[in-house]
């Protein structure tokens, strides 16, 4: 079987508090502050992947893989970010849409 199921992803979701009145699930932290963290760790990465660019320009590291690998994990992360504002934005323009 795929060792991909949701099983192995459940330690990356938020955790949820299933102790909330009325059995519904509710985010244990606000969704601005997941936003918050997951900017910060953007921005930690973009940071590390320029620093690793420039240590690979200047000769103090000449590990090139590892470089690369940096670059790659910032573009994703800011791709992920973008993505989900654009999904933020999309949804609050439905919502704007809404006749009350």
């Amino acid at each position: 079987m795929n060792d991909l199921t949701i099983t192995n992803l459940q330690p990356l979701l938020p955790q949820l508090d299933t102790s909330a009145s009325q059995g519904t699930a509710t985010s244990s932290a606000p969704f601005s502050s997941y936003v918050k963290q997951m900017l910060k760790e953007t921005n930690q990465k973009m940071l590390d992947s320029d620093q690793a660019i420039e240590d690979l320009t200047t000769g103090r590291n000449t590990d090139i893989h590892n470089t690369m690998i940096a670059m790659q994990k910032a573009e994703i992360s800011f791709e992920l970010v973008m993505q989900i504002r654009n999904k933020l934005i999309s949804a609050y323009d439905e919502i704007r849409k809404m006749s009350i």
